[in-house]
């Protein structure tokens, strides 16, 4: 999935976009939301032919920002020497701490879009942000970064590909449980 997949499920959660009551609510309704862009004024249901392990499916990985991950290993392998491999690498740490950053912007920005497209006003009030999906998504990058190969926690002394393998399946997990907690309405 993908950060289009977060904002679709941001968007769905807008009191001037769908009639859930009063947003999307259990793991069905989310998956419903991750799949498709919300229409203004329309009501999205989810799919009644969907099963149990689709629906899990579709939140666990709705949850990856595969753009901002995307950009990041190409900018990070253009960045890394083969021979800085396993060594202290400044190049890796400012490519992820700048991508940290553009993470939750970058769901801003793809959420202000889609809005935008739907002639709505821009959602520049904080209580109109898709704050959940913001810190889903840059704690998933986070994990993500760790499972990559040659990212740059390689060079601290803790780090080990069984940590970055267990963050990676904990988050997302998580992340996919904690989602029904976080479905309010926003308020437009």
């Amino acid at each position: 999935m993908s950060i289009n997949a977060l904002t679709n499920a941001a968007v769905a959660r807008r009191s001037d976009f769908t009639k859930f009551d009063p947003a999307p609510q259990g793991l069905a309704e989310i998956a419903a939301a991750f799949a498709e862009h919300p229409k203004s004024d329309t009501v999205n249901q989810p799919d009644k032919g969907a099963n149990s392990v689709n629906t899990a499916l579709n939140v666990l990985f709705g949850y990856i920002p595969t753009e901002v991950l995307t950009l990041y290993v190409a900018i990070l392998s253009v960045l890394q020497h083969p021979d800085t491999v396993n060594k202290a690498n400044n190049s890796g740490w400012t490519v992820f701490w700048c991508f940290l950053v553009a993470t939750p912007v970058v769901v801003w920005l793809s959420n202000g879009a889609k809005v935008i497209a739907a002639n709505k006003p821009v959602p520049l009030a904080f209580r109109t942000w898709p704050v959940w999906e913001m810190f889903a998504a840059t704690l998933a990058y986070m994990a993500w970064v760790l499972a990559l190969p040659n990212n740059p926690f390689i060079s601290l002394s803790w780090y080990s590909t069984g940590i970055a393998g267990i963050a990676v399946l904990v988050v997302s997990t998580f992340l996919g449980l904690l989602a029904p907690f976080f479905q309010r309405q926003l308020k437009v």
